[in-house]
Parts: C-alpha cells; structure tokens; sequence
C-alpha cells in the first residue's frame, strides 16, 4: 500500500454548512483496524442541550427564591414541605405575662424588728437594730406583722451574695465555723418587748427547721432547685393577719454582719407565697 491509499484510509469527508451532507449513521472501522472511530452528531441535538440545560438552571433558580418567599410557608396550603409547623422551643412564651399574673411571684416581707440577746450578759438589755450577730451564746430575735392572702404559706431563707457582688457593695459578714445549719425557732409574738435581754427573751416553740448562709455555687446544680421550700427549710402556713416571731441561733458557728433593706440583700429574710 502506498502513501496515498494509506492517506486516503484516514480522511474523513468535511461536512458543509447546508447540512445536506450529515451523515445519519457513525463512521466505524472494523474492529482488526487500529485507527479510532469517529461519530457524528447532530446539531440540532446540541443545541436542544444547550436548551435544556438553561432551562433547568432557571427553574431552579426560580424554586430557590419561591422557597423563600413568605407564600411558600403558608400553613394552609399542605402541599409545601416548609409550611409544616415546627416545634417550638419556648411553649406558650407569648402568653407569659398573663400566665405571671394568674400567679404571682413570692413576696419579700422584711422583718420590723431585730434585737439580740446574750447569755453571757444575761441582764444587758438590746433594742432594735440591723446589727445581727450570733454564736453560741448569742441568739437573733425576728418579728413580722402582716395580713397575707388565704392559704398563703412563708418560708424562712438566708441571703447570702456571692463575693463578687460584695466587692461591688458596702456590705460584708464575718462568719466563723458551720454556717450550713443555722437553726429557726418559733417563739411567741407577744412576748417580745421593746429591749431584750437573755433573761427576757420569749421561750421557744418548735424548731421550724434550718437555713444555710453560704454564698450561692457558680455552677449549676440540679439538686438546689427549689431547695429553699425543701425541708429541713422553714416553710409554714401564714394566710390572713399574722404576727410572726422566729429566734435564729447558731450552737456551732459566729457570725457578724448588717442587716439593711438594700441590693445586694444580706439578710435573714421571711418570703410569702401567694
């Protein structure tokens, strides 16, 4: 075979603009030949493609935006996957103010009169004051005149603020020993006069129960939810007109500090739950 059969073995017919002489079929050699097969394809079809593949990137282009648009969450129309309801995290939030007032929150009552008595000073009389000390010698001596509502009930709870908000106050305590386990006494309204001695002092009627005055933990600890209405806090009836007296003491501890009506609250406080 010369070199110009072997030429013409690999030439390939050009095709002309008119598209009379496209072929309808694929040029192939036989398979003992080493020379590659060659197809043609249509114009039309490429250009279908091209057709196509535009208006696939439009429509989704077009569902794209349409999902985002308001109307695509419309809950009444049940074909749209998004207008399905979620499930919120916050149940009932927007009803929250009328759910506070069905109920309202607990009540601060501030004590009208704290005096001290001294059992190592038996006769030395102490009139009212914010002053509140206590060791094993010293009681505190508490009295609440109110009017509550029906079945209300009070609970007895120390404030102790963390030693943060303390930097940032006028206040401090001084505290020595087990503070975990101050002791609450109900004693007798009556009874209590305008200065006090030990030797005055009302006699005591039941152990109410016991308060920890220690600063609150940094970290969250599930066990001290709603540890102030769990025995052995004080937590008793105190519905209608009450005169309320407690005796706070401390067999094993000292503890100094200024009970004042002011943030941060440092105190030995009596709240009403309504």
């Amino acid at each position: 075979m010369n070199s110009a059969q072997r030429n013409q073995e690999h030439y390939i017919p050009l095709l002309s603009g008119n598209g009379d002489d496209i072929p309808d079929a694929s040029f192939q050699k036989n398979a003992s030949d080493d020379t590659t097969a060659y197809t043609a394809t249509s114009p039309i079809s490429y250009y279908l493609t091209v057709a196509l593949s535009c208006v696939s990137v439009l429509l989704a282009i077009f569902f794209y935006y349409d999902a985002g648009s308001p109307s695509a969450f419309d809950i009444s129309d049940p074909r749209f996957v998004a207008s399905l309801r979620k499930v919120t995290p916050y149940p009932n939030i927007e009803n929250l103010r009328d759910v506070a007032k069905l109920k309202s929150a607990p009540k601060l009552l501030f004590p009208g009169y704290i005096a001290r008595a001294n059992a190592a000073e038996p006769d030395t009389l102490y009139a009212s004051s914010s002053s509140v000390t206590l060791s094993p010698s010293d009681s505190m001596f508490f009295r609440w005149h109110t009017t509550n509502p029906e079945n209300s009930r009070c609970y007895v709870t120390a404030a102790v603020p963390s030693p943060e908000h303390l930097l940032n106050s006028t206040k401090s305590y001084v505290a020595e020993g087990d503070v975990s386990a101050i002791e609450i006494w109900n004693v007798s309204y009556s009874a209590i006069p305008t200065e006090m001695s030990w030797n005055t002092r009302p006699p005591r009627q039941a152990l109410l129960g016991t308060v920890n005055f220690t600063a609150p933990i940094d970290y969250y600890d599930p066990d001290r939810d709603g540890i102030e209405l769990r025995p052995p806090t004080p937590l008793f009836e105190c519905g209608g007109e009450q005169r309320m007296a407690i005796e706070v003491a401390c067999s094993d501890c000292k503890l100094n500090f200024e009970q004042i009506f002011s943030m941060p609250a440092l105190a030995f406080d009596v709240w009403l739950l309504q």
